[in-house]
């Protein structure tokens, strides 16, 4: 989004002009040389900006024009990964089945004092 946000000011600073370096925008305390760049590559990217003159000169040495072409609008909600699509193409369940379950018998250990190893166990529910 901040990228976005300074790309629209920069297209409009460039608009007042023939054409800038990064160099340039950075000397007119328009942002950072880090932030020119990266803003400079995402108007490349969507067509707003355009490299003008490609000789071989020192770094920064590159002008950039506004080529009118508005930037898109920044996706308004985040975009959370989901596999929803992978797990019905592979068929694996989103929800578990509920499976049917087995009768089951629970054993409570009854520390009573009593030797006999049988005595000591007793079924839930027994006296």
């Amino acid at each position: 989004m901040k990228v976005h946000a300074s790309a629209l000011t920069l297209l409009r600073w460039l608009a007042q002009r023939e054409s800038a370096s990064v160099s340039e925008m950075t000397a007119s305390g328009l942002m950072s040389s880090r932030e020119a760049s990266d803003v400079v590559r995402y108007a490349l990217r969507n067509g707003a900006a355009e490299r003008i003159g490609t000789g071989t000169g020192a770094r920064g040495s590159a002008r950039y024009r506004s080529t009118g072409v508005p930037l898109p609008e920044p996706r308004s909600t985040t975009v959370v990964a989901s596999f929803d699509g992978l797990l019905r193409a592979w068929g694996i369940a989103q929800q578990p089945p509920e499976l049917p379950a087995v009768r089951t018998r629970v054993y409570q250990i009854d520390d009573g004092g009593q030797e006999s190893s049988d005595a000591g166990l007793r079924r839930r529910g027994d006296s």
